[in-house]
């Protein structure tokens, strides 16, 4: 185990402040892909990341190559818990709008916002490792070899995985626009 992790492990605050600047980018980067456009929320969701870090150290072990792993599932994950809870929130009306956030805003634009949430709802929707394989492909950018090595199965069985679930998906989205 290298140095920074039993320095966290230990609560050395340093150690989390070296972390924060280590890893810093690499959460930012999972998080933003989550919650692109609400920016209090993601600096909310960056801190959350790191606190958790903190009080879990101690239930890391590994290497510093599963450190990052570790640190990249737990911001993928509290990034989902954010966009849930947001999801849920009753949406604030503004008595007073300014006309520029009103005016021009084509229907199409709002209609793509809302089927992409259904379409991030749908994939909540698959099992569990099918929805961990379409969050690290399609939110994370992770290359389907690499999607293979975290779930120790082939590349073709990510393939086949990516296939079916688009296909049930496309079906789900084709009835939700229907309705």
């Amino acid at each position: 185990m290298f140095a920074l992790i039993d320095r966290l492990q230990k609560k050395d605050e340093l150690a989390l402040r070296e972390v924060v600047h280590t890893y810093g980018g690499y959460v930012k980067a999972i998080v933003l892909k989550v919650l692109q456009p609400n920016h209090t929320a993601i600096e909310e969701c960056i801190n959350d990341v790191f606190l958790i870090i903190w009080q879990k150290s101690n239930q890391f072990t590994g290497n510093e190559a599963d450190f990052k792993k570790w640190i990249g599932v737990i911001a993928k994950y509290k990034a989902i818990d954010t966009y849930r809870s947001l999801q849920n929130k009753p949406e604030t009306v503004e008595l007073f709008p300014s006309i520029s956030s009103t005016r021009g805003l084509p229907e199409r634009i709002v209609e793509q916002k809302s089927l992409k949430e259904q379409l991030f709802i749908n994939i909540l929707g698959l099992n569990k490792t099918d929805q961990e394989i379409f969050l690290l492909k399609y939110y994370l950018g992770y290359s389907n070899g690499e999607i293979a090595e975290i779930f120790a199965i082939s590349k073709s069985a990510v393939e086949n995985r990516l296939y079916r679930g688009k296909l049930k998906l496309t079906d789900e989205m084709r009835w939700e626009v229907s309705k």
